[in-house]
């Protein structure tokens, strides 16, 4: 191994697009830069992270176990990153964000091979762009692109419209232990619609329509010109979505939602980290069209909670390119919390 890797903190670290499947500011710190030279001791194969077990020695000749998790390991293997690689024994270098809390943790962004491979975890630089077919209706498979303002930390404008209640919710929400994804929940259907690297595919079910995220392995039942939700239709995290087309435009209406969290992440001057969350009031209103100019997918939201929020949500949207990337089991595994 070359004797670039040792470690200890570097004074450079490899930038990189990471998208992590829960907010990456919160748990690592890109100001605190780490190199590791090691060898494997475990490779936790699992979503929506995946885990690297690394045995390093410093230049003081110390040993130290690293536990420095990447992206899962469904979107590592496209990415050319595959679990014969990373078997126990293997050396190998990585670079990364140290952890915020736990200093025998990271998250880390390129690997380093002894034969001289560098492999990012988000593939190589120059890749491709698989090449896009053209659709004819949002009946087909799609993968969300990147968009700016779209982060789940930070600031977040509804925080500054919350009533009493929605202020009691909050303060009662610690995303570092309560993040639902961490329980392999799919938070939210703002959250599946967003989730990076992941396909989410639309395709007709009888009279009725299919929506399926790769993400947390959600299928939602569209039920196609219901007038009312059923009576005794339970509250869940994902509630009970009703559909209709205006035009080309399909538009779901979701109610029934149990109580939960939009947004996983929140940061308020002055105030713990937290998160914006709805309750079982909230409703929702989707409209998904395919821009057949463009061959993209467009999905608008909105949010309504009259219990947590003095006025409406803005409007969410993401676009969507075509993808031939088959939907896999998500297969998600509850984390360790940290």
């Amino acid at each position: 191994m070359r004797k670039l890797f040792v470690s200890t903190v570097i004074c450079l670290l490899l930038t990189s697009n990471v998208f992590a499947h829960h907010s990456f500011a919160p748990h690592f710190d890109r100001d605190q830069p780490v190199n590791i030279s090691g060898t494997i001791t475990e490779y936790e194969q699992r979503n929506p992270h995946a885990y690297l077990l690394i045995r390093a020695e410093d230049a003081d000749g110390r040993i130290k176990d690293w536990r420095c998790e990447t992206h899962g390991y469904t979107q590592l293997a496209r990415n050319g990153i595959t679990p014969d690689m990373l078997t126990v024994g293997t050396q190998v270098g990585i670079t990364g964000s140290q952890h915020r809390r736990d200093p025998n943790m990271c998250f880390f962004d390129i690997l380093y091979f002894e034969d001289g491979r560098e492999l990012s975890v988000n593939g190589p630089r120059n890749q491709q762009q698989e090449t896009e077919e053209q659709r004819d209706s949002i009946f087909a498979a799609w993968m969300v692109l990147p968009s700016a303002g779209t982060t789940s930390s930070g600031p977040q404008f509804m925080m500054d419209f919350m009533t009493p209640a929605g202020e009691t919710a909050a303060a009662q929400y610690h995303p570092l232990v309560d993040d639902p994804a961490y329980l392999c929940s799919p938070v939210a259907i703002r959250r599946a619609w967003a989730a990076p690297g992941t396909p989410l595919s639309i395709s007709t079910l009888g009279d009725d329509i299919l929506i399926k995220h790769e993400w947390m392995d959600i299928e939602r039942i569209i039920h196609m010109n219901q007038d009312v939700v059923p009576e005794g239709t339970p509250d869940t995290v994902l509630g009970y979505s009703r559909g209709h087309f205006e035009g080309d435009t399909l538009v779901v209406e979701t109610r029934n939602y149990s109580s939960g969290v939009i947004n996983q992440y929140v940061t308020i001057e002055g105030r713990p980290l937290t998160g914006v969350m709805h309750s079982n009031a909230l409703s929702t209103v989707e409209r998904v069209l395919f821009d057949a100019e463009r061959n993209r997918l467009t999905m608008s939201l909105n949010h309504f909670d009259e219990e947590f929020f003095t006025r409406d949500f803005p409007t969410y949207s993401r676009e969507y390119r075509p993808t031939n990337t088959p939907i896999e089991p998500f297969g998600c595994i509850p984390e360790i919390l940290k």
